[in-house]
């Protein structure tokens, strides 16, 4: 690791991409912990930001809701304005369709509107939020509307600000500035969530009740590090297709180890698991807010995950939007179309819909057991609690997407810091 730090900081063009990345993330979680003017944090109950979609929101933001802070939004709208124009760009609005298809100019045309969109979003969860937590807890310091708009023209802002820190990592930092400002979140919530840990675990009574609730916390902190290990194993698990190239002259065959296709077995990374979240919490969230009757009771043990019925359909959902995000990233046809065009081929299967189903059939085949290990890593904060009544589910808040987020994070920025290297390292060595 040291000489690892020492390469990255002898490079000099590396060197500025990584200071100003941290620079860009001190500006960002500088701006996390200053509270909007106008607002009572105080009055927030740790309980609302801690389940539901304010939990999944609190989390992505590292507990910048809580706090209702500048960032309080974080890239939550940028992350949902982005998914919804890659959705409708698959034929469903032509022109997104056709900007889809027509490179770096679409592409920028496209990011025009997602910006647009964001802003509307933001404007809309900014409103939602602060509405819904003033009456819920009052944390206006006053009724005045003028106050209101503010407090959500602030959000909105706060919202775009954390969109283009993001983006200015991607262009001139490393990483990719987005999922780094989420990490950065999660990752600076993680001494506080372990020093919570052991206040709860840790008791000091007895001689004998210090040592058990000691060895207990080790326990904890071990079980922790070997999920972190698993989640670790499985962002890195890809199931390679061997590829060859055929020329006019003749046809060269790579080995599978030579030149191969990589498809990541978890490709979808952890969307299915807010999506799914998202899902089950949104209609919570809204009865949350209603009177309460017998309907909405039953309305929330049914959609509440930690629950039998909820948690079968917390399973069935992240299995299905894995599927889905899967094939929505990875399109097998267009894929099969550039290996034709490019004079490649898989060993034994014939270019095009062949090609096309035999993609399709290894990508449906994988994202099974991508679904599997989705559906583990969810559930663990889920039934660990109940298994094991030291802990309780902010203990292991982490366990679920925050450690897959954490996880894919880490491994993408380092993989990029090391391409960087070898790239400096090859220049230098044509040099001489």
């Amino acid at each position: 690791m040291i000489t690892f730090l020492k390469e990255v900081f002898k490079k000099g063009e590396l060197r500025r991409k990584v200071v100003f990345t941290l620079g860009m993330l001190f500006v960002f979680r500088l701006g996390a912990a200053i509270t909007i003017p106008y607002i009572n944090a105080d009055a927030i109950s740790q309980s609302a930001t801690s389940s539901g979609i304010f939990g999944i929101m609190n989390m992505l933001g590292g507990g910048t809701l809580e706090r209702f802070s500048l960032f309080s939004l974080g890239v939550s709208p940028y992350i949902t304005a982005s998914i919804i124009i890659e959705l409708l760009s698959m034929d469903v609005i032509p022109t997104l369709a056709r900007w889809q298809k027509e490179g770096n100019v679409g592409k920028k045309k496209k990011d025009k509107v997602t910006r647009y969109l964001t802003l509307f979003l933001a404007a809309i969860q900014g409103g939602s939020l602060t509405y819904a937590f003033d009456k819920g807890y009052g944390i206006l310091t006053s009724s005045k509307p003028w106050i209101y708009v503010y407090v959500v023209v602030v959000m909105a802002a706060g919202s775009m600000f954390a969109m283009w820190i993001g983006d200015r990592i991607t262009i001139k930092g490393v990483g990719n500035g987005t999922s780094l400002l989420i990490f950065t979140g999660i990752v600076a919530n993680l001494p506080n969530q372990f020093i919570t840990t052991y206040d709860t675990m840790v008791s000091y009574k007895t001689t004998y009740t210090a040592v058990t609730s000691i060895l207990w916390y080790i326990l904890f902190v071990l079980a922790y590090l070997a999920i972190m290990i698993f989640v670790v194993y499985s962002e890195g698990a890809v199931r390679k297709i061997p590829i060859f190239y055929a020329t006019n002259t003749m046809t060269v065959m790579h080995t599978k180890e030579d030149t191969h296709m990589p498809i990541k077995i978890n490709s979808s990374s952890v969307i299915p698991v807010i999506f799914a979240a998202s899902v089950l919490a949104a209609p919570r969230t809204i009865i949350s807010f209603m009177s309460s009757t017998k309907t909405t009771q039953m309305i929330d043990d049914i959609l509440n995950y930690q629950k039998p019925v909820g948690f079968i359909l917390y399973v069935l959902m992240i299995v299905f939007f894995t599927f889905f995000y899967c094939n929505l990233q990875i399109d097998a046809k267009k894929i099969s179309e550039d290996l034709k065009k490019s004079g490649a081929a898989i060993p034994d299967i014939r270019p095009g819909t062949d090609t096309k189903k035999y993609i399709g059939t290894v990508l449906n085949r994988i994202t099974v057991v991508g679904a599997l290990f989705l559906t583990i890593i969810a559930a663990i904060p889920i039934i660990v609690p109940v298994v094991w009544t030291a802990t309780s589910s902010n203990a292991l808040s982490l366990g679920g997407t925050g450690l897959i987020i954490v996880a894919g994070v880490a491994l993408e920025t380092i993989r990029q810091i090391r391409s960087i290297l070898t790239r400096k390292e090859y220049h230098g060595y044509i040099r001489k």
